[in-house]
């Protein structure tokens, strides 16, 4: 059924039975109202959790700016295949924070654009400034005679020194301008590198996203192919976190994610990464470090969060926050995929086991396995 179709029915498709079209509940909406009843509609009928970042998601399939975002989703829906966390977080990954990357870009180059038809400009000026000088100069030459009177050659240097003042007083500008505009391309430089910096970052808790945790993963297990050395991920999962939203609000939940990162940035160094993964999932890359360090460095995490729990004002009689936290190290030429499956099954065994504890994927002998 084409999209027309949908518009024209609206809500009355939801009776045809097996049709799952989200955006059949009121079409392709042409005002604000009608676009998020049909976001809210879509998030109860697939059950999808109302965070903030699950509700832009939405927004912008209904409001249709997103053609390939759109086209995601109705193949997903068409097939049935149903929108879990993973999928929730991929499509956000995917759409959301590449989106971001690309405005900067985009914003920058326009600017640089139109620097650079300033500095044409400019320099047209010149050479149009360059050739009256010249002409000037020529016509001056072409009237100069060795005989000629005091006043006559009293006008020839006025003339001369009028022409050469004007084109200095030209040049003062031209260097001044040019000047400005190298003073203006490097302010673009440094905003250009600023807001790539903000586009691989987390909105809500300021670590990598999940886009820039990929490209750093790539490149850290390239580089452990390369030197030899050891590489670890730790996967970590905020234990009974949906019962932190359903109890407190998301809210609430909002801040307990900021938590956990401040506190997670305060456990690595160096050139360690750590990213928000999705949702209340987060991840660690950690270089040079094998499987049974990095265990340590999970327990460490662990420890630090009974050290020093999360207190939020108003909020009386929320439980500590802990968090199951799976190992694995990486071996070269490995899948990434399969890596990172390996991590999440040694979470798993983590939250089967009791939850707020450490487990490995590989280190048999680990004090933490």
């Amino acid at each position: 059924m084409n999209r027309s179709a949908v518009k024209t029915y609206g809500c009355s498709m939801f009776t045809s039975a097996g049709r799952a079209g989200s955006r059949m509940i009121c079409g392709r909406a042409n005002d604000l109202r009608n676009v998020a009843d049909a976001v809210l509609g879509s998030m109860r009928l697939h059950e999808i959790p109302a965070t903030p970042d699950n509700y832009a998601l939405w927004y912008e399939y209904h409001a249709g700016s997103n053609v390939n975002l759109c086209r995601t989703i109705d193949a997903i829906i068409s097939n049935r295949l149903g929108f879990d966390e993973k999928t929730l977080n991929d499509l956000h990954a995917s759409f959301f924070d590449l989106a971001r990357e690309k405005r900067a870009v985009r914003d920058t180059s326009k600017r640089v654009v139109g620097m650079l038809q300033e500095i044409v400009s400019l320099v047209s000026c010149v050479q149009e400034d360059t050739k009256e000088f010249g002409s000037a100069i020529c016509n001056l030459a072409s009237a100069a005679t060795f005989e000629r009177t005091i006043e006559e050659l009293r006008k020839l240097i006025e003339d001369l020194v009028s022409e050469s003042q004007r084109m200095a007083g030209r040049s003062e500008y031209v260097v001044v301008r040019m000047q400005e505009s190298a003073e203006k391309i490097k302010t673009l430089e440094q905003s250009l590198e600023d807001a790539l910096r903000e586009a691989a970052l987390d909105a809500l808790t300021g670590l990598a996203n999940r886009r820039s945790f990929d490209m750093s993963m790539r490149r850290l297990a390239g580089d452990a192919m390369n030197s030899g050395d050891e590489l670890s991920l730790l996967m970590i999962d905020i234990d009974h976190f949906k019962s932190v939203n359903d109890t407190w609000g998301h809210q609430v939940g909002d801040l307990v994610l900021r938590y956990m990162g401040i506190c997670l940035k305060q456990c690595v160094h160096g050139d360690d990464v750590v990213a928000r993964y999705g949702g209340e999932e987060f991840a660690i890359l950690l270089p040079r470090t094998d499987c049974s360090s990095a265990a340590i460095v999970g327990e460490n995490i662990r420890q630090f969060l009974l050290r020093e729990p999360c207190r939020i004002e108003a909020v009386a009689g929320m439980a500590p926050v802990t968090v199951s936290i799976g190992a694995a190290n990486y071996y070269p030429g490995e899948a990434l995929s399969d890596w990172i499956a390996r991590a999440d099954q040694a979470l798993y065994t983590a939250k089967q086991e009791g939850r707020d504890c450490v487990r490995s994927a590989s280190c048999v002998n680990s004090q933490f396995a």
